[in-house]
C-alpha cells in the first residue's frame, strides 16, 4: 500500500501512484466509478479525463503506466475507439489493460473495440448494486498483484 496519501474530490484517501486512469465525459459516471473504486479499493487513486485527447496526455506524463484503462466510447473531441487504436499503435502500452466501459450494449461497437485491441467490453451498469459488482470484478480481474494487494 502506498505511504503517501492525499485527498481526492470525494475526500477519501487515496494513493498517490495512479492505479486506473477513467476516460469519460459523463459526471455522474465519473462520480459514481470514484465512488465504487474508494469503498472496494480505498488504496487505489482514480485518474479521470474527460475525452481520449486527455488520456492519451495523461498516458504520455506518467512514469509509471495505470494497472488499468477504463475507457468510454462515446465522447467529445476524441471518442474511444479512436484513442484505443491511437494506444495500440504504441508499443510502450502492450501490455497496458484497456476495459471499455460505455451505454452501448451494440454488437459492433463491441466488436469493433476488440479488433482495435480493447481486453474487455462492459456496458455500464444502472444501478449502484451493479456498479459495485462491476468495480469489484475487475478490481479481483485487474488490479491484484498489479496495483493493490
Amino acid at each position: 500500500m502506498c505511504s503517501r496519501f492525499k485527498r481526492c474530490p470525494l475526500n477519501y484517501p487515496v494513493c498517490e501512484t495512479p492505479c486506473v486512469f477513467v476516460a469519460d465525459d459523463d459526471e455522474d459516471d465519473q462520480f459514481l466509478i470514484q465512488h465504487v473504486f474508494v469503498h472496494h479499493s480505498p488504496e487505489c487513486r482514480i485518474n479521470v479525463v474527460n475525452n481520449g485527447v486527455e488520456l492519451l496526455e495523461a498516458l504520455g506524463t506518467v512514469e509509471k503506466l495505470p494497472a488499468l484503462v477504463l475507457l468510454d466510447l462515446n465522447m467529445p473531441v476524441m471518442g474511444g475507439l479512436e484513442a484505443l487504436a491511437l494506444i495500440r499503435k504504441e508499443p510502450q502500452y502492450d501490455s497496458l489493460p484497456v476495459v471499455i466501459l460505455t451505454t452501448s450494449n451494440q454488437t459492433v461497437d463491441q466488436q469493433r473495440a476488440m479488433e482495435l485491441g480493447a481486453n474487455g467490453f462492459v456496458t455500464k451498469p444502472l444501478l449502484l448494486k451493479e456498479y459495485n459488482q462491476l468495480i469489484l470484478t475487475l478490481r479481483k480481474q485487474w488490479l491484484i498483484g498489479r496495483c493493490i494487494g
